[in-house]
């Protein structure tokens, strides 16, 4: 079991999940190892909202009301136990809504060679433990698809569990207990003065605007995407991006 101060930090985002059963497993493994924090991912009800319920009907798995997140019966039904869990969760319409308040962020992928070309360190579950830092977000992606290009580009990391090539794509709720068991034999500092992924971000905006008026700089796409990756690694503090954003500020006015 996590101690109580690396359980608060952990957060379990779930992207667009598709099946009201899965979410309930989810809920009853997050308490097996002693994680609470639950998000989903999943847009307001309505025909465009992405999501099915296990009879196959058009209606949504949750839908956001006022903040409010109802949840169909049958999640309630699989999260036997650990109600408590579903009742809680947060219901959002974006990834970055979800984990732009973290320091870290895990991506899953049951298919890491999707990833090869895009700039995005994919590493075994077993090594994610150096990593940790600060408030963390686990993040889910949709069964069947799991995680787009740009889901990954909110996460500082990709891990995935090693498994058996012919089948190695884990069932949601399974990948959820595979890495939360993992996780919770790890330790880390929870306090961090990491700064924030929507901190980071807004560095980015302003590096992304810098570069897209230098001619020379022919792929400005790669060249963001690195940026991105560095910054994620170098563990700057909220005062540092600041300094640094005055000099790219600075930098911006003489063009």
């Amino acid at each position: 079991m996590p101690s109580l101060s690396s359980s608060s930090s952990i957060r379990v985002v779930l992207v667009q999940p598709l099946f009201s059963s899965n979410v309930g497993l989810c809920c009853r493994v997050m308490k097996n190892f002693g994680f609470s924090e639950l998000v989903i991912v999943q847009p307001a009800s309505g025909p465009n909202s992405g999501a099915k319920a296990d009879n196959a009907e058009s209606k949504p798995l949750v839908a956001a009301d006022s903040n409010r997140a109802k949840k169909t019966k049958t999640a309630f039904m699989y999260a036997k136990h650990s109600k408590e869990v579903l009742h809680n969760a947060r219901v959002v319409p974006t990834l970055d809504a979800a984990v732009s308040d973290c320091q870290f962020v895990v991506g899953t992928t049951g298919a890491p060679k999707r990833f090869h070309r895009q700039l995005k360190p994919v590493i075994p579950l077993s090594k994610l433990g150096a990593k940790l830092k600060g408030k963390v977000a686990l993040v889910f992606g949709s069964e069947g698809v799991g995680l787009n290009a740009e889901q990954t580009n909110a996460c500082d990391v990709l891990v995935h569990v090693p498994a058996n090539p012919e089948h190695p794509v884990l069932n949601l709720s399974h990948a959820v207990a595979v890495v939360l068991y993992a996780v919770s034999t790890i330790s880390w500092e929870p306090e961090s003065n990491v700064a924030t992924l929507g901190q980071r971000r807004m560095v980015v905006q302003k590096f992304d605007r810098l570069i897209s008026g230098l001619e020379r700089v022919k792929d400005k796409k790669k060249v963001g995407l690195a940026f991105r990756r560095i910054l994620g690694r170098s563990e700057a503090s909220a005062d540092e991006l600041q300094a640094f954003m005055a000099a790219l500020a600075a930098l911006e006015k003489r063009r």
